[in-house]
């Protein structure tokens, strides 16, 4: 397969493919650098394993036919781990048709001729896939569909018989299309469980009733869905349905089964609440199914026929302005008969139908209102149980005992306290020590105080009784006269 516009308008913003010599190292045969250059091995791997990912999230490596992708090239760098390049990856949009491709998994053959450049074709591409392959990145379709580990390996056997191959993965996958095809598709199992996860999110945000809400045909799984896994507007492929389904039973999360031929008669139930496991489809579901399916298909026919009357309107204007009056009469007639005859009854066979559709959400409500009562009702008996097998009555007399034991000793220790109050000394006397104390302490400062003038005076004198020079009198003019000055001067 010729590789298109699009992977090269991808491969063309990849910096290291732009570069000749850098290119020509990763489009080698890297079996030979495994054992040349186990460096440059590893890292040539890591390249290839996040431009793989990236690609297949934009819907690149996939076979269906998308025109005018929006592409973002930018790969992680050797710091950044895969999820980083899958955060900033934006799938295809597919403007003309309603289902995208595939964004979960990528074609094996003829992977390398897509993913040729300026020339090149990358020959140790296969070798990267297989080593993927071994270390879980990705897994074949069929292998993943299979489910559990038996039938995964009685997939692999049988797969070497086309026909059989095929029918037992039909079978494996609950036979819900026997016209499943094993091709050499690869899952990214990151992706899908990325994918299941904010699907899962999604529908517990927006699930009311438990009976009509949790009960969708695939056609509507496809739509409803494709703006968690798709980040945009569209239709989710059928393979890319197939795998989130698989992804979210494995976790018991959902589960499906056939109610009538063809994939909008598929019935995905899931789970009544996300913290349970879903139960098996019962008779009820598939009757409930029938009236919200048989809803939707009104409410479609509904929006048809108003569309129709504004198309058959707007034709009647059209003749009207171009002097057409027949013509004119019959598309006003045309409406008329649509609004009154057609619309007017499907309108009312929709009221009909909701109406049984509350009432099954009503009934729906009133069971879990009563499992809610009785599961109160079983946690109450188990408390009284509980209750009386700890018995009741001797509990508190065996407290009202305790209780009057710890009252006799508070009045023990209230009376040791009242003895030890006894013995306590007057506070005059107590007094009348302070104030001896304090007066002690006076008397020691006042003659303290008496020596402190003594010396001050006796410095004094002596510093009257020194001469000074006339010629030290002048060269000093700024020498005090008092008492205070002297002494500060006789102690330097």
């Amino acid at each position: 397969m010729p590789p298109s516009k699009h992977i090269q308008s991808f491969l063309s913003r990849i910096p290291e493919l732009r570069d000749a010599d850098q290119r020509a190292f990763l489009y080698s045969d890297l079996d030979q650098q495994r054992v040349d250059n186990p460096d440059g091995y590893q890292e040539a791997q890591k390249f290839w394993t996040q431009l793989l990912l990236s690609a297949c999230k934009q819907g690149l490596l996939s076979t269906a036919h998308t025109p005018q992708p929006r592409l973002n090239t930018t790969l992680a760098s050797s710091e950044e781990d895969e999820e980083d390049v899958l955060d900033r990856t934006q799938p295809i949009e597919d403007s003309e048709h309603t289902e995208a491709a595939s964004v979960l998994c990528f074609e094996r053959a003829g992977l390398a001729a897509r993913l040729a450049f300026r020339g090149d074709t990358p020959t140790g591409v296969d070798g990267i896939v297989d080593e993927m392959e071994r270390s879980g990145v990705v897994v074949e379709a069929g292998d993943y569909l299979a489910g559990s580990t038996v039938r995964r390996w009685a997939g692999r056997f049988v797969r070497r018989v086309p026909m059989v191959g095929r029918q037992m993965a039909a079978l494996a996958w609950g036979a819900q299309d026997p016209q499943i095809t094993l091709d050499s598709s690869l899952v990214v199992r990151s992706l899908v469980e990325a994918a299941a996860s904010r699907v899962t999110d999604a529908h517990y945000a927006r699930a009311a009733c438990a009976l009509t809400d949790n009960l969708l045909s695939m056609d509507v799984f496809r739509e409803q869905y494709a703006q968690p896994v798709l980040t945009t507007r569209g239709k989710l492929s059928l393979e890319d349905a197939r795998l989130v389904l698989r992804c979210l039973e494995d976790q018991r999360q959902a589960t499906s089964t056939v109610v009538e031929a063809g994939d909008s008669h598929v019935l995905v139930k899931f789970a009544m609440r996300r913290a349970q496991r879903v139960q098996p489809v019962t008779e009820a579901d598939r009757n409930a199914f029938h009236v919200v399916s048989t809803r939707d298909m009104i409410a479609r026919q509904v929006t048809a026929l108003e569309s129709r009357v504004l198309e058959l309107d707007h034709k009647a204007r059209h003749a009207i302005v171009h002097k057409l009056r027949q013509q004119a009469l019959g598309y006003l007639r045309l409406k008329r008969h649509v609004e009154s005859d057609v619309l007017a009854k499907r309108q009312q066979a929709l009221d009909n139908v909701e109406r049984i559709v509350l009432k099954l959400q009503q009934a729906a409500s009133d069971v879990q209102l009563l499992q809610a009562f009785r599961s109160g009702t079983c946690a109450l008996k188990g408390l009284n149980e509980q209750a009386e097998n700890m018995h009741a009555e001797r509990i508190f007399d065996d407290w009202a005992d305790q209780a009057l034991h710890a009252d006799e000793i508070q009045a023990v220790m209230d009376d040791g306290a009242v003895v030890a109050d006894g013995m306590h000394v007057d506070d005059d006397v107590l007094e009348a020590e302070l104030d001896a104390l304090l007066a002690a302490d006076e008397q020691k400062e006042a003659v303290s105080d008496k020596q402190d003038t003594a010396d001050e005076d006796m410095l004094a004198d002596a510093l009257n009784k020194v001469t000074i020079s006339p010629e030290h009198k002048a060269s000093e003019p700024n020498v005090a006269d008092t008492k205070q000055d002297r002494i500060a001067m006789l102690a330097e």
